[in-house]
């Protein structure tokens, strides 16, 4: 039997409903809140009983995979074994996107579908265990699954499978050992060339490590040949790191390689001084683009206004978009999403969406980063319905909401105090195959606490363990203080073993 600690790590959440968004929505109308945003008639994407038959299966394997905390390994093989479902590289996929967050539960459903017969994991399926592996920081265990992969011939482990190593590695910090991949790549059935070399630079500097990318650049800038792209991808890195002069050596090495510094290599140069709030040497970045016959792009001057735009230079923003319409380069979708951002950062709501709504008749329909944008905005202004009419718009014109925008009407509802739309909001994200993951939870038990609900709070932080999520020491902390705050002597008591609990279980993994 489980204890009642126990239960209360296993979340559940209501039975998912694809029109529950529609009804939500209708209730708001009819407490009178008015909206601009304009919302087309829903579309009708998927018949109901098969979304429901999908969801259904979910919820069945989610709920066995579930006792893996309280059964053995075997009992949990048994009742899959009884779920009656049939496999195809489709739905193994599809169930492993929706654990992406919970390597264990993922793990265990893959390894359960391999020894079902008439099913042979595809490397496609192989790749997503793979990053899942990679994502928690579950190093053996990838390694394992690669050597299993190398066994099933040479289709199985392609330059993909070893792009998700290469950057889950220095994700981790794991940078000698990412080195070494690339290194000896040959030993995966794979040969060195400039794009994998160009994968493993653009990982180091994404993960703030330029000096590594320069190491790797000086020891293979030989043996392979570089390309532009290699030399923007150090430019990148040396003004994300505040060295502007070693930015400028570099170009002049791409030029001696006899590769042109091109409208990216500026645009580098430009976001450095952008940071700086340096507008005087912004501008000369542009007249020497302009000398060396080197036009900015769409995306150069894209690039600045939402630089400057979060930097809150509304007015240096506006007038590089007035440059650019003064140029011969047409604003393009992502121009309207920076204009977006800083309207909706100045607190310009209504000019925002006009700019969203004229998008069309200018030649530039909104994508995801346009919703998510405008989202954005209503969130941080407390617009509820209108933050919801958007999603409901997002989905009706095919895009899906992803965790940025959960996380942001999440942030939302826990300032507003609705723990009905939280909840809400979870089972949308049940319904859209996303899982919850640690900024999901980070986001929930900070906000709470900040709002006063620190019961639920709680049961967020249990959740979160429960799925072996280890909490920042600085979110846990701010529940301790919420804890102490209401005198919850006993709950506090609770989450000090359950985070004792936690660490000792990382520590031992």
């Amino acid at each position: 039997m489980m204890s009642k600690l126990q239960k209360a790590m296993v979340f559940s959440l209501p039975k998912p409903n694809p029109f529950a968004l529609q009804r939500y929505l209708l209730l708001l109308s009819s407490q009178g809140t008015e909206t601009t945003v304009e919302i087309e008639p829903r579309k009708q994407i998927q018949q109901q009983s098969d979304y429901e038959t999908t969801q259904q299966d979910i919820t069945q394997v989610r709920k066995i995979l579930h006792k893996r905390l309280f059964s053995s390994t075997e009992e949990v093989a048994q009742d899959l074994n009884r779920c009656g479902l049939t496999l195809s590289d489709s739905i193994v996929q599809h169930f492993l996107m929706r654990f992406s967050n919970e390597w264990i539960l993922a793990f265990d459903f893959f390894n359960w579908a391999q020894t079902q017969t008439d099913y042979k994991h595809s490397p496609e399926s192989y790749n997503l265990m793979v990053d899942i592996l990679g994502k928690a920081k579950k190093f053996e265990l990838l390694w394992d699954l690669i050597d299993e992969m190398k066994s099933l011939g040479d289709c199985y482990i392609s330059f993909l499978t070893m792009t998700k190593v290469i950057r889950r590695l220095v994700r981790a910090n794991m940078f000698k050992e990412a080195m070494d991949v690339f290194r000896g790549i040959e030993r995966f059935g794979l040969s060195k060339d400039t794009s994998m070399l160009n994968i493993l630079m653009d990982s180091f500097v994404n993960g703030d490590s330029v000096d590594h990318a320069q190491q790797v650049f000086l020891e293979f800038k030989d043996s392979l040949p570089v390309n532009t792209q290699t030399f923007n991808i150090l430019i990148q890195g040396w003004c994300k790191a505040g060295k502007v002069g070693i930015a400028r050596k570099i170009m002049e090495e791409m030029e001696r390689h006899g590769c042109q510094p091109n409208a990216l290599s500026y645009t580098c140069l430009a976001r450095f001084y952008c940071d700086k709030k340096d507008f005087r040497k912004l501008n000369g970045i542009l007249n020497e683009m302009k000398i060396k016959d080197c036009t900015p792009t769409v995306a150069t001057y894209t690039t600045l206004m939402c630089l400057l735009g979060k930097s809150k230079q509304i007015n240096e923003a506006l007038e590089i978009y007035k440059r650019m319409n003064e140029s011969d380069c047409a604003p393009e979708t992502s121009s309207f999403n920076s204009l977006i951002f800083i309207l909706g950062k100045a607190g310009r709501l209504k000019d925002a969406e006009e700019v969203f709504n004229d998008m069309p008749k200018k030649g530039a329909m909104p994508d995801e980063v346009t919703f998510n944008t405008l989202i954005f905005c209503y969130c941080d202004h407390l617009q509820e319905e209108k933050a919801l009419k958007l999603l409901q718009k997002m989905e009706n014109m095919g895009f899906k909401p992803d965790l940025k925008t959960y996380a942001a009407l999440l942030k939302m509802s826990c300032s507003k105090k609705r723990m009905k739309l939280i909840y809400f909001l979870l089972n949308h994200m049940y319904n859209n195959n996303i899982s919850i993951d640690v900024s999901i939870y980070s986001v929930l038990i900070s906000g709470l606490c900040k709002s006063e609900r620190v019961e639920h709070a709680c049961s967020f932080f249990k959740e979160m363990i429960s799925k072996e999520f280890l909490p920042q020491d600085g979110l846990y902390d701010r529940l301790r203080e919420a804890l102490e705050a209401k005198n919850m002597v006993e709950e506090k008591e609770k989450i000090e073993k359950l985070m004792l609990m936690a660490k000792k279980r990382r520590t031992v993994s």
